[in-house]
């Protein structure tokens, strides 16, 4: 009889527990929300509201909502999902093409945002993104059509492929802590007009804006050092790319159907995989004598046959031009570390025999460089050392060592008086330009004056 007591004692105990186990295994449910119960935690399972404007308490019974499960929110019909719990990470598949969804605000704390998150959210237009995210896995944003604006916060160390492909994004800056992405970051955003890369930014990931059509502005930071393969590929509105000086590896294909007809490869770089391009627009490359290291033919020249290549004198890439039957010509000033645009077109020193230099924080150029680029006739009065130019009905009088210059009889005050170097009178070429009127900008990233009329 004591035996048989035990036993059903015994059955009793493992019964009632078998119920407290089921009671925090199995979804409970309240409001709006499926959700389980364990460790005196909560972790949601599904969202079961009738749409509209969704709220992630804080607790539930008391406890702290600390999960949610994948595809909480799958493919329901709520315009928007606010976060109050204390969560580290939105999870697989978490409002997978919930395409009513409008408004996404994630709160501080959140580290991850797992792949396909909100993938195909066609109506999503804002999105607050926290300061403490560090990962976005693949396809997160993917698809999501409305989506224009988008903060990346600056501790963001991590993203998938494609984690904003096919969005409507206008504009965007690259945190410097970003230090890996896969391929297609931004792929196909044809709405993306401006890129900017914070300082401390290394690499252009591959295929990072490949179809960006509408892409025409793009600062690249001097810390960047690889640009990929297929970076700007089919970026058909970038016309002019200043690469900076920081630069050392340039792999394949990055410019591939963009319409740029003038690029400079920095001196410093030492390694380019090819520059391929897919049509006429491009016309000249110039390329220093540090690039050392070609894996395949730079250019193609059935493909931009009016593409020359300028390059130092017995430098690795002239050799390779030769191999390759590709056209290029000699220039020295390739190898300057300041390049001189004027009205987009690269203005050659090699003629000058000088280079461009920086003294007091004056970029100086050979006098008659700027002058004849902009279409003056130059003399020289060798009794004064003053140069005369003239184009039109203005007059510009420079003398070596003088403090200021002429405009039309006017005098100008100069930060640093024209000067001779290497037997070459260099002037300041803000000054010069801006005295027939010009516009003059200064990449110091690139290194680069841009003078335009």
């Amino acid at each position: 009889m004591k035996k048989v007591k035990l036993l059903l004692t015994m059955a009793v105990i493992v019964f009632a527990t078998m119920i407290c186990c089921s009671m925090s295994a199995f979804a409970l449910a309240e409001g709006d929300f499926e959700f389980q119960l364990g460790n005196n935690e909560v972790t949601i399972t599904k969202y079961i509201g009738d749409g509209g404007e969704a709220v992630i308490p804080e607790t539930i019974y008391g406890c702290p909502v600390t999960k949610i499960d994948k595809a909480a929110f799958y493919m329901k019909n709520v315009t928007s999902i606010k976060i109050n719990a204390k969560i580290t990470e939105i999870p697989y598949n978490f409002a997978y093409q919930a395409n009513d969804l409008t408004e996404v605000i994630i709160p501080e704390g959140v580290t991850t945002i797992a792949s396909n998150a909100f993938y195909y959210c066609d109506k999503l237009e804002t999105l607050q993104l926290p300061s403490t995210l560090e990962k976005i896995e693949t396809s997160a944003f993917s698809e999501c059509h409305s989506l224009k604006k988008v903060t990346l916060p600056k501790g963001l160390k991590s993203v998938g492929s494609g984690v904003f492909e096919y969005t409507a994004i206008e504009e965007i800056t690259i945190p410097a802590s970003l230090k890996k992405a896969g391929g297609l970051m931004f792929g196909e955003c044809t709405s993306l007009k401006s890129v900017v890369f914070e300082e401390g930014c290394e690499t252009v990931f591959d295929g990072m804006f490949s179809g960006c059509k509408a892409l025409e502005k793009v600062e690249l930071a001097n810390t960047i050092t690889t640009i990929g393969s297929g970076a700007f590929s089919s970026c058909s509105s970038l016309k002019e790319l200043v690469l900076p000086t920081g630069l050392k590896v340039i792999k394949a294909h990055p410019f591939y159907g963009c319409s740029i007809s003038e690029l400079i490869i920095p001196y410093g770089v030492e390694e380019i995989w090819t520059l391929t391009f897919d049509n006429n627009t491009i016309k000249s490359i110039f390329i220093p004598d540090t690039v050392t290291k070609i894996e395949q033919p730079i250019i193609d020249s059935k493909r931009c046959p009016n593409a020359i290549v300028y390059c130092g004198d017995g430098s690795a890439v002239a050799e390779h031009c030769q191999k390759k039957n590709i056209s290029y010509l000699t220039d020295s000033s390739v190898n300057s570390g300041i390049h001189v645009l004027y009205n987009g077109e690269r203005i050659s020193f090699h003629s000058y025999s000088q280079n461009p230099e920086i003294l007091d924080g004056r970029t100086l150029v050979p006098l008659r460089s700027i002058f004849e680029a902009m279409g003056a006739d130059v003399e020289w009065d060798g009794t004064t050392s003053t140069a005369i130019a003239k184009r039109g009905n203005v007059e510009v009088k420079i003398t070596i060592g003088a403090n200021e210059i002429y405009k039309n009889g006017k005098a100008i005050p100069v930060d640093v008086p024209a000067m001779l170097l290497n037997s070459r009178t260099m002037v300041p070429a803000r000054v010069i330009a801006e005295a027939f009127g010009a516009d003059v900008d200064w990449n110091g990233n690139g290194r680069v004056v841009l003078i335009t009329e």
